[in-house]
């Protein structure tokens, strides 16, 4: 039945019925679409590095969508082992059948290369050595073996995989072993996007709050500190900036008031609290409040 399963997947096609990926494809998002495009068409795969939150795994769905081709993605860490992207037998298949074929469950890396997905393999600098060999074959020769079910698969012609990293210098990640390495050919940087970028996807994102442009400009410059200041380890995403500017339209909306800098500050408050990690020694709250007196001129 597994082998089955399996030849089913790599015989059919699957429609993909996630919502159509929105992304702004100007400025460095347009540039690195068009080096995984021209990566994909020379038959070399492709890494994006940048900090959480800037868009990477967007850019990967958008990109999979327009190939017509399902999207899959494991995020790497040390949790992760092999039977999370291969696949393991399920412990309720395995009461009824046993360690028998029927009771093997393919995994997403799997299910990715049999079926000729787009695969993402999220923050792979964090993923063990061990783990980050599975993927070699697949890669390199183009088959892939199961070691639960003692067998080699030939992965499909429209497999493509994607690799996106975190900065180096982020805790808990590590260098890629050479072998990996070698095998992804195309690197492109994907920073936090310009100001005038950001504005238009948090427009786009806020469609149906009428949110000043003043307001949104305010919004954007409290986000943007967080990025330029050295005491944040991991500054606030282009989710947060929506997320501010979401929550502070829907409060305003509730109280029947305008979106004035109080609003705005507790909004901030809320998100950023949780959505910005400090470096050691560093008070969260203490520094979310000068940030907002800093900016907004108020504490909410």
């Amino acid at each position: 039945m597994a082998l089955d399963t399996l030849k089913l997947l790599a015989d059919s096609k699957v429609e993909d019925l996630s919502d159509p990926t929105e992304i702004l494809l100007e400025g460095q998002y347009r540039a690195a679409y068009d080096a995984m495009v021209d990566a994909q068409n020379a038959g070399l795969y492709v890494g994006l590095t940048g900090p959480v939150g800037s868009g990477k795994t967007a850019l990967c769905r958008k990109f999979a969508q327009d190939l017509g081709r399902p999207f899959d993605w494991v995020t790497f860490s040390d949790l992760v082992r092999p039977s999370n992207l291969i696949g393991s037998f399920d412990p309720t298949l395995v009461f009824k059948y046993g360690f028998a074929p029927e009771a093997f469950a393919p995994g997403p890396f799997t299910v990715s290369a049999l079926r000729g997905g787009v695969f993402l393999a999220n923050e792979l600098n964090r993923g063990d050595e061990y783990v980050l060999n599975t993927l070699l074959d697949a890669l390199e020769e183009r088959r892939l073996y199961i070691p639960a079910l003692r067998s080699w698969h030939k992965v499909h012609d429209d497999f493509y995989l994607i690799a996106a990293m975190n900065p180096v210098e982020n805790r808990g990640t590590r260098r890629l072993p050479s072998a990996i390495k070698d095998r992804i050919k195309v690197w492109v940087r994907v920073g936090y996007p310009k100001r005038s970028t950001e504005l238009k996807i948090v427009q786009k994102h806020c469609g149906e709050y009428q949110v000043p442009p003043a307001t949104l400009e305010l919004i954007l410059e409290l986000t943007a500190h967080t990025r330029d200041d050295p005491a944040v380890e991991s500054p606030a995403s282009i989710r947060s900036t929506i997320g501010i500017a979401r929550l502070a339209a829907e409060r305003a909306r509730r109280l029947e008031r305008k979106i004035d800098n109080n609003v705005v500050a507790e909004a901030a408050t809320l998100v950023l609290t949780d959505a910005i990690k400090m470096k050691p020694g560093r008070n969260i709250e203490k520094y979310v409040a000068s940030l907002l007196t800093k900016t907004l001129g108020t504490t909410g």
